[in-house]
């Protein structure tokens, strides 16, 4: 019987407790966002996990933006999770920042352009958005939640209910997607209407 010597053992140098494991924690990416091309199709989390991008129309493209987007992280880390959001557990960079503030709108629209769902003006997946909540112009924060709980209100209303042929594997579902499972990166702004970029875990 052979035995290996500690210092021909083979290790991961960047797996947890290695110096590339801490360096990476220390100095998380840059948000894909701020860089003005196209987000994405897998995204490292900050626990490791790989989220997959949920796919959209053509005319959502960085060239089509009005202005720069917006963004959510949290530490550094871009990409806040649905349902801490929701429960008031996420802690999101900037969260008093008026995003909305510069426009000078009343209200806008927030669309989620799901696929396999229809997206019309009075399905689950869109909204007319008041820009200011109690009189104060909406914060990032805010808007997050706003974002969270649309995607919540067509979680529900969908839960279990057929798709678009082709969009299977985006149905939600406990077998599929759960609330769970999204997390918002960022939303941006197509001529009249804001579009979240959203992350799903557990596709493959």
């Amino acid at each position: 019987m052979s035995y290996m010597q500690p210092n021909q053992t083979i290790v991961n140098s960047s797996g947890a407790g290695s110096a590339g494991y801490y360096a990476l924690q220390a100095n998380p990416s840059p948000h894909p966002a701020t860089m003005h091309v196209e987000m994405p199709p897998y995204w490292h989390l900050r626990d490791g996990r790989l989220a997959k991008r949920v796919p959209r129309s053509q005319r959502f493209s960085p060239s089509q933006q009005s202005f720069p987007g917006i963004t959510f992280s949290s530490d550094g880390w871009c990409g806040v999770r649905v349902t801490d959001i929701l429960h008031n557990r996420a802690s999101i960079d900037c969260p008093t920042d008026t995003v909305f503030a510069h426009h000078g709108w009343r209200a806008t629209n927030l669309s989620l352009e799901w696929p396999g769902y229809l997206s019309g003006s009075s399905d689950a997946s869109r909204c007319r958005l008041y820009t200011h909540v109690k009189n104060s112009p909406m914060t990032r924060e805010q808007f997050a939640l706003r974002i969270a709980q649309l995607i919540q209100n067509l979680h529900n209303r969908a839960l279990d209910k057929p798709v678009r042929v082709g969009y299977e594997d985006w149905a939600f579902s406990k077998n599929r997607v759960r609330l769970s499972d999204v997390y918002i990166l960022s939303a941006h702004y197509y001529r009249n209407v804001w579009v979240p970029e959203l992350y799903v875990i557990n596709m493959d």
